[in-house]
């Protein structure tokens, strides 16, 4: 496969993987099982759920970690989710969580197994160098069954991919919330709790478009040294029908 062919198909699969796995973190279902589990602020069990790998840290380490996060507001989220768990508690909530909704919505989906076994030989190779969340959440155990297991390998591959987008976005002087406004707008922002008004970062769209090429172009090489051509194809198109499952599965 070129290089061309292999950028294609590992944007293909790195916006497949993140749509997916928003599907379970953003769903009204998922924000329930955190309530249910304990936590009074559905977003307060997201954040300690998804940063619980990092261990019992403080709430500026998690808004680090987290990047594009309006700081403050994550802290607490974090301080309070901490508080009902603990941080490897609520990691171990949001995995079985992460889980079941695999099972309810990814079953009967073609390549559920393949999905697995592709990402988990990328997993085992990629390096885990500045990327804490993906170094904390590769090492949970994996479900035994192919829904759960193959939604579970999405989570990680996002996360890996999430850490080489944070620092490329580091790198470049575009701001959280100028990257937020200049990939999905104002919704975004202020789902991610940054205040108005809103900087709008038109004068940096070059600069954002370098850091989704670089993120990109590192994905591929990573890809490229774990699979073949047919592999990372395969991996693009399963990922892709793992998200058309989803969506016309779970509820809205």
């Amino acid at each position: 496969m070129s290089n061309p062919d292999l950028n294609d198909v590992t944007a293909a699969a790195g916006a497949a993987i993140e749509q997916a796995v928003s599907v379970f973190m953003l769903h009204p279902l998922t924000y329930g099982q955190s309530v249910a589990a304990g936590y009074q602020n559905p977003l307060a069990g997201y954040v300690a759920g998804r940063g619980g790998v990092l261990g019992e840290v403080t709430g500026a380490t998690v808004s680090a970690v987290f990047a594009v996060f309006e700081p403050t507001g994550l802290s607490a989220m974090w301080e309070e989710g901490v508080a009902v768990r603990g941080a490897a508690g609520a990691s171990e909530v949001y995995w079985n969580q992460a889980a079941e909704f695999g099972r309810a919505y990814l079953t009967g989906a073609d390549g559920l197994d393949r999905i697995a076994t592709l990402g988990e030989k990328l997993i085992a190779v990629a390096p885990i160098a500045a990327s804490p969340l993906f170094a904390g959440w590769r090492a949970m155990p994996l479900a035994d069954d192919a829904p759960a297991r193959a939604l579970q390998v999405m989570f990680v591959l996002r996360e890996l991919r999430a850490g080489l987008h944070f620092n490329a976005l580091s790198l470049s002087a575009v701001t959280p919330i100028e990257a937020h406004m200049l990939n999905k707008g104002p919704r975004y922002a202020a789902m991610f709790g940054w205040p108005k008004p809103f900087a709008d970062g038109a004068d940096k769209k070059d600069r954002y478009a370098e850091i989704e090429q670089a993120t990109n172009r590192r994905m591929a090489e990573l890809i490229g040294a774990a699979l073949d051509g047919d592999e990372a194809a395969e991996l693009a198109e399963l990922t892709t029908a793992a998200l058309a499952t989803l969506n016309a599965n779970v509820p809205r």
